[in-house]
This record gives structure tokens, C-alpha cells and sequence, in this order.
């Protein structure tokens, strides 16, 4: 009887070895095949139509959800941003407000620092706001592939207590995400690091499985023979966000 059991246990854990093994190499391997095509957005993307390029580290994400313009007379992009810079030798972080100002073609004009936020409101009388197309739209948003690199536990029995949304996640893995970002003529490959998957089984193809906290903002329909430009958004839980253009080649 004995004997037995020790044969169950060793094949259990030869068996548990080999998944073990077999999910490692296979990681590697993909990991290996999506790099070669999806690219890091951080590092900027040179598509077959399309060009994205950083434009700025930004901080609080309704500053960017409620501030980027399209001037319908001059035909400009008006950005009035904060930015956050922190000195180290003070050890605190300082907000200054800063206009971009960029072209039909998605070309940086010019970019001016003011010290009060009243002075970058001047220049929106004829402007409309661009809209966040992927906030109702999961479509244009899909994930090729989720690689699992660390798996969290939140232990805390008293997680989220008082909070209106819940406690949120208890297990969930952290990872990078190949996305396909679909616009008009191709479909952007992003890599996107520091990825949560919603729920433990998460693996890939529905973008709600993933927390990737990215808009994409283009003009409404009506103006959009105006301009192609597109801005994308990186929203960041931690730090400031990232904020870049999309513009045609």
C-alpha cells in the first residue's frame, strides 16, 4: 500500500514537473514570436501608414480626458497639460502647466509654459473636444497575447472594506499584453507592460479580461476630413501618464 502511494505521489509530481516545464518553454517561445512583431508604444511605433511618437508625461487622467482641442478655424490641436517634475534634491514634486500646440498633420508647433491655468483657457473659443473612441467600442481593441510574468495574492481580509466598487481582485496575474489597436487603414501592435488580468483564467482575445487602461482620442465624425491626427493615452495608476500622437505617414 505504501508502495503504491509513493508511485502516485512521484508520478503527481512528475506530471506537475513536465506542465511546469512544458508552460516555461512555451512562454519563451511566444514571447519570442510576438516580439519580433509588436513593439513597445513607450519606444515609439513606425507602422506601414501610421507614425506614434511621445508627446509628454502628464499627471491626473481628467486632465487629459477633458483637454485635448481641435482649434475648426486654425485647424490646430490645442493641448493645455500639467506636468510633474520631481526634485530629487528636495525630495517633492512640482506641477507646471504647459500648452502643446500641434497642426493638422500632427507636427508640434509650440510649447509654452504659464504659471497660472487661467492663461492656457484663452485660446478654445472656436475649438471642440476630441473623443475617447474606445471608451464604448471594446472592438477596436483586442489582445493577440498575455504573457503571465508574476502572480499576485491580495492576503487582506479587510481589502476594500468601505468601498463603494468592491474589493476588487483577489488573485491576479501581472503581466505584457500584445494589443492590436484597430484604426482605419491598419491595426497598430502595441506592447504593454504592467498589465493586471481581471481574473485568474484570463489569457487573451477579449480586452475586457484586462486592465489596460488606454484611450484612444480622435475628432468627432463631423470634423474628422479636417485631420487624422490621433492622441493615445496611457492612464497609470502610479506616476504621471503618457500621453502620444498617432499621426499618417
Amino acid at each position: 500500500m505504501a508502495k503504491r502511494i509513493t508511485i502516485i505521489l512521484l508520478l503527481s509530481f512528475l506530471s506537475f514537473v513536465l506542465f511546469f516545464v512544458a508552460t516555461k518553454l512555451s512562454q519563451i517561445y511566444n514571447k519570442k514570436h510576438y516580439d519580433t512583431s509588436y513593439k513597445s508604444y513607450q519606444e515609439g511605433i513606425n507602422a506601414e501608414n501610421y507614425v506614434l511618437l511621445p508627446v509628454s508625461k502628464v499627471i491626473q487622467q481628467d486632465v487629459i480626458s477633458g483637454n485635448i482641442n481641435f482649434d475648426t478655424l486654425s485647424h490646430k490641436f490645442i493641448l493645455p497639460l500639467k506636468h510633474q517634475y520631481y526634485d530629487e534634491q528636495k525630495q517633492e514634486a512640482t506641477v507646471t502647466n504647459c500648452t502643446y500646440v500641434f497642426d493638422k498633420k500632427g507636427v508640434l508647433i509650440s510649447k509654452t509654459e504659464s504659471a497660472e491655468e487661467s492663461e492656457q483657457e484663452n485660446e478654445f473659443e472656436h475649438c471642440v473636444k476630441l473623443e475617447d473612441i474606445l471608451f464604448d467600442n471594446s472592438k477596436l481593441v483586442s489582445v493577440a497575447y498575455f504573457l503571465k510574468e508574476s502572480y499576485r495574492y491580495d492576503w487582506n481580509p479587510f481589502r476594500g472594506f468601505g468601498s463603494p466598487t468592491g474589493a476588487g481582485r483577489n488573485m491576479t496575474w501581472k503581466g505584457t499584453a500584445y494589443v492590436d489597436l484597430k484604426l482605419k487603414k491598419e491595426s497598430l501592435k502595441l506592447k504593454i507592460e504592467e498589465v493586471f488580468a481581471e481574473n485568474f483564467f484570463s489569457n487573451k482575445v477579449e480586452r475586457n479580461d484586462f486592465a489596460l487602461y488606454i484611450s484612444l482620442y480622435q475628432l468627432p465624425i463631423k470634423f474628422q476630413k479636417m485631420s487624422s491626427v490621433s492622441f493615445f493615452v496611457r492612464h497609470k495608476a502610479y506616476g504621471p501618464n503618457e500621453l502620444y500622437v498617432i499621426k499618417s505617414k
